[in-house]
Parts: C-alpha cells; sequence; structure tokens
C-alpha cells in the first residue's frame, strides 16, 4: 500500500466529486432525462444514507482488499466538525469512508479499480 499522506476527510473531498459524477452518469445512462427525476434519483444515490448502505453491501460482499479496508477505516474514524442535515453521526462517518475510498483510488491512480468498484456502488444504489 503507498503510503497515503492525506487526512480522510480530504480523501473524502475527491472522492465526493468522483462518486457524484459517476451516479449522475449512471442515472442519465439509465434513460432517466426529466430533471426533477434526475435530482431526486441523484440525491438517493449520494445521500449519506445511501453511501452507508452500499458501503456496507461491499463490506458484507468481501469484496475490499486489505489496502481499500484500510482507507474505509480511515474514514469511518475521520473527525468531522459536522454532519449532513438527514443524518446521524455514524451513517455520515460511513459515507465519508466510501468517498475517501473513491479519493484514494482516484488520486493514487487505481483507476481500473475504481472503475469496477463504482460500477458495482451503482448497481447497489438502484436497490435504494
Amino acid at each position: 500500500m503507498e503510503i497515503v499522506m492525506e487526512n480522510p476527510v480530504v480523501l473524502a473531498w475527491m472522492g465526493d466529486a468522483i462518486y457524484s459524477a459517476k451516479a449522475r452518469k449512471h442515472i442519465l445512462d439509465a434513460g432517466i432525462r426529466k430533471a426533477d427525476q434526475l435530482q431526486k434519483r441523484n440525491a438517493k444515490i449520494c445521500s449519506a444514507s445511501g453511501q452507508a448502505f452500499v458501503l456496507e453491501k461491499l463490506i458484507e460482499s468481501e469484496c475490499l482488499n486489505e489496502d481499500e479496508m484500510e482507507i474505509v477505516r480511515r474514514g469511518r474514524n475521520a473527525h468531522v466538525k459536522s454532519v449532513a442535515k438527514n443524518s446521524d453521526l455514524q451513517t455520515y462517518l460511513k459515507a465519508t469512508a466510501l468517498e475517501a475510498l473513491f479519493g484514494y483510488l482516484y488520486l493514487y491512480h487505481h483507476e481500473d479499480r475504481m472503475t469496477i468498484l463504482l460500477d458495482q456502488c451503482m448497481e447497489l444504489g438502484d436497490l435504494l
């Protein structure tokens, strides 16, 4: 594993943008074209509770390798100053952990792995 110096909140900041962009593309690819439907679907997939659900399913399926689980652990232990309006702290930290994972994969050039996991996340997001 690379020595990851970035704060998990910084990784999550980057990962949030990647996850959101992938969710929007996924929704458009599904044929949803009305603005209000796009926004509602994106909000559900990208919400803290949606991301926490996806992370739990990824962990249950044991598809994350040791390095990825370490980033997830760091993300869940992040020190955050505020949480999402509609979320409790534990749910928010799980969402932060998922975002940190994608920030790590992007910043450390693991694009192939990032694509695989993002595709899995979008499939799980369809269950929401």
